[in-house]
């Protein structure tokens, strides 16, 4: 009997463009092109893409620093990126990044046939906002004291001296790691997928002999 051909769709995380790529990156990288090749070889269709993370504050931060565009700083860093991923032979189909024109219309598209089924919802939620600088803060951008534990300069998500996990919010004596001026509470309305919605679909695949049993049971919390 023939063995149908796979049809595989392979990604690994998007490296930030605000750096060089780090030694953790390239391991993932490597270790997910050597599974692709694999694939190849057994004669199934892998699509291997990627690109690198394009938005957020750090990128924006940084390039002010430089005395740079955004952009003009993204693309140092993609460029830098797929010249390494090159030089290690990583054989990605596509390596562009999120803030390009092809990115830009799947997004729309994928998004579209979401509201289309009902598959995203809004909610306002409270977040972090630095009153000097006029923007929004990510968790590592908020400082203070771990809620649990008291010991000082924590980031805004978890505290490297006891483990403990947390929401900004619960900082003590908060400070914006960007201006050092005291974060202030704003409403914010974000955008969920209702995975909800498939948590059917979801609990059968997982239990369905597809992952380790490790993995079902970490997906299962």
């Amino acid at each position: 009997m023939t063995k149908k051909e796979r049809q595989l769709l392979v990604t690994t995380a998007l490296p930030y463009a605000n750096g060089s790529l780090h030694l953790g990156y390239m391991l993932e990288s490597i270790q997910a092109d050597i599974w692709v090749r694999f694939q190849r070889l057994q004669g199934n269709t892998c699509y291997f893409i990627c690109g690198d993370d394009a938005h957020g504050t750090p990128i924006m931060l940084l390039a002010e620093r430089l005395g740079l565009k955004p952009e003009d700083l993204i693309q140092q860093f993609h460029k830098e990126h797929a010249q390494d991923l090159k030089d290690f032979h990583i054989s990605l189909d596509n390596f562009h990044t999120t803030h390009s024109s092809e990115n830009k219309a799947l997004s729309a598209t994928i998004y579209k046939r979401l509201a289309a089924k009902c598959d995203i919802t809004t909610r306002t939620i409270q977040q972090a906002f630095d009153p000097e600088r006029k923007l929004f803060l990510p968790d590592r951008y908020v400082k203070g004291e771990c809620p649990k534990c008291g010991a000082p300069d924590q980031y805004g998500d978890n505290c490297e001296s006891c483990g403990a996990t947390y929401s900004p919010t619960d900082l003590k004596n908060p400070v914006s790691a960007v201006s050092g001026a005291t974060p202030i509470q704003k409403e914010s309305e974000h955008y969920f997928f209702c995975l909800e919605h498939y948590q059917d679909f979801l609990n059968s695949w997982v239990h369905a002999g597809h992952l380790q049993a490790e993995i079902t049971k970490k997906l299962d919390e």
